[in-house]
């Protein structure tokens, strides 16, 4: 689940806590918007923890096209494949300001436990549905009103009014568009009672959305 509530409180954070009161075993560090975390095909050496900010997970296939898969933000773990000495099938790339926390991989594997122990049982389940969930979304598939309805109903917060929030310029990029065209297309949702986007984004009526969304998959 995707939350735009940033980790500012490394007492209140979900890995400080898992400390047990000790020092947080992640170190934080900052990455400006545009920055590459990891490259596709890179076997990353670092499992990193995201406390505020939003990144997008990205690929591009062996004929050269780009896929745009997902968008990640607070509390997200990104680059897992550095528990398992495996290649990053995305390129990670800050989209906002991002500040994360990191842990070698191989020390992360060594905190959850062994193979069999609980703790990395319930890592590796939740990590298998998020690919899961992700590799199920395809937000260039459609006309453009029908990608914007699509993204407003699961995303509406990356377009929130606040310092951190993704541009819409790249919002247009995600969805394969121009940002004129992102432009229309929120004035015209907007203008029939779907959405407000005077500041930011907000979903006003999420049935008639997803039923423009529904409409062209049918399609």
């Amino acid at each position: 689940m995707l939350s735009n509530a940033p980790v500012t409180d490394c007492n209140a954070c979900s890995m400080g806590i898992a400390s047990q009161g000790g020092r947080c075993r992640l170190t934080p560090t900052t990455r400006e918007a545009g920055s590459t975390i990891c490259a596709q095909g890179e076997r990353p050496r670092t499992v990193y923890f995201v406390k505020e900010g939003f990144v997008s997970l990205s690929s591009v296939s062996p004929k050269g096209s780009e896929l745009l898969l997902s968008l990640r933000g607070p509390s997200s773990l990104l680059c897992t494949e550095a528990m398992h000495d495996e290649a990053s099938p995305f390129e990670v790339r800050a989209l906002s300001r991002v500040k994360i926390c990191g842990i070698a991989g191989d020390a992360l594997s060594q905190w959850v436990g062994p193979e069999k122990s609980a703790a990395r049982v319930v890592l590796d389940l939740l990590l298998t549905e998020s690919r899961q969930q992700r590799d199920e979304v395809n937000w260039r598939q459609g006309d453009c009103l029908s990608r914007v309805a699509r993204f407003a109903l699961a995303h509406a917060r990356f377009l929130a009014d606040r310092p951190n929030a993704v541009r819409k310029q790249v919002v247009a990029r995600l969805l394969g568009m121009r940002p004129e065209t992102l432009s229309r297309c929120l004035t015209r949702l907007e203008s029939d009672g779907m959405l407000d986007a005077t500041r930011g984004l907000k979903v006003l009526d999420p049935r008639r959305l997803a039923a423009l969304a529904l409409e062209d998959n049918a399609a």
